[in-house]
């Protein structure tokens, strides 16, 4: 049976211009991500930042693996200090480098008593190590699988299935401390090479509210109700390479996902409103909000306080074996290419 329906294509004039448009959006995102990601050189304190977080997590994450030997990641390691210097010299000491110079510490503990030459690190440490100390840590930790279990195995499935798209809002304040426990599990969610480019820009203020869902269609009959309207993005500035050209949307996927997740852990209502779309429109909410270029807008995630009693779609899932395809045959090595 074929997988294609016989149903007529449109006009030639209309797919050309349906392709003129995709052509047109898609140029407008790559210049977007040349301008904003530092692909050739670090051109911006973001970009520096992103490149410190490589760094030191490079550098973390191979500490951690077994068997691993005195002197691994060396060249990294002079570079992390490099770009620390660099950093503080024209930006003054923050949170990066504060976590970078933890990370360092740690990475020369860990070669202590080798005869590899660590003199640059060193110096930059002991230039540095007080430049801010607010308990940030950096490195390596020992966990053991009963502290892992002990607080991870909770039954999530009870608390997937119970969090819906909720479309009814009790009007009432959102407290200020919910909102900012579930910015911070957001932030517990997984980053490519834990750069954590992710925001959530927030507003709760009913005229703002109604400003912003206005420019987006996905809200009507509801978004009078809302306690609340957070703007995910991901910034552009800590990408580097062409490959990851599409890690913003991953990253901002994941975050905006763990930040619903955070609203319903504190009792709170929350709905995904969709942000596809074409340049002109984000254009808009850029400029209504002020936001940087090298911002991507990920998606808007509607919030607020749940009445006693509403109605929520079912929304019910498709069978497992839909989603889940489980050792699947591969071909043989021989026939790779």
């Amino acid at each position: 049976m074929s997988g294609s329906l016989p149903e007529p294509r449109p006009p030639v004039s209309e797919r050309r211009d349906l392709f003129s448009k995709l052509i047109f959006n898609t140029l407008r995102d790559a210049r977007r991500f040349w301008r904003s990601s530092f692909t050739g050189a670090a051109r911006s304190r973001e970009n520096l930042r992103a490149r410190i977080a490589i760094g030191l997590h490079f550098l973390e994450y191979g500490s951690a693996l077994e068997g691993a030997r005195p002197g691994h990641g060396q060249e990294k390691a002079n570079q992390l200090a490099a770009d620390i210097d660099t950093f503080i010299g024209h930006f003054g000491p923050d949170a990066t480098t504060e976590i970078a110079l933890r990370t360092l510490e740690g990475y020369l503990a860990f070669n202590a008593g080798s005869d590899i030459d660590l003199d640059a690190i060193r110096q930059v440490v002991a230039r540095h190590r007080d430049s801010r100390d607010t308990g940030l840590r950096g490195g390596v930790e020992t966990v053991t699988a009963d502290d892992i279990q002990k607080h991870g195995m909770i039954d999530f499935m009870s608390f997937a299935e119970a969090r819906h798209s909720i479309r009814t809002y009790k009007k009432a304040d959102v407290p200020k401390s919910s909102i900012a426990q579930a910015v911070r599990i957001a932030q517990q969610s997984p980053s490519s090479c834990n750069r954590q480019t992710c925001r959530a820009r927030i507003w709760t203020d009913p005229a703002d509210i109604a400003r912003i869902t206005a420019l987006q269609n996905g809200n009507r009959g509801f978004g009078d109700q809302l306690g609340g309207i957070a703007i995910i993005t991901s910034d552009l500035a800590h990408w580097e390479h062409a490959h990851e050209r599409y890690q913003g949307w991953i990253d901002g996927g994941m975050f905006a996902m763990s930040f619903a997740y955070g609203l319903h852990a504190e009792g709170l209502g929350a709905v995904m409103l969709n942000w596809s779309v074409t340049h002109d429109q984000d254009d808009k909410l850029r400029h209504l909000i002020n936001l940087p270029e090298s911002e991507l807008v990920i998606t808007m995630v509607g919030f607020g306080v749940l009445p006693e009693k509403l109605k929520v779609p079912v929304s019910q899932r498709k069978p497992l074996d839909y989603a889940l395809v489980l050792n699947a045959p591969l071909p043989d090595a021989e026939h790779e290419m």
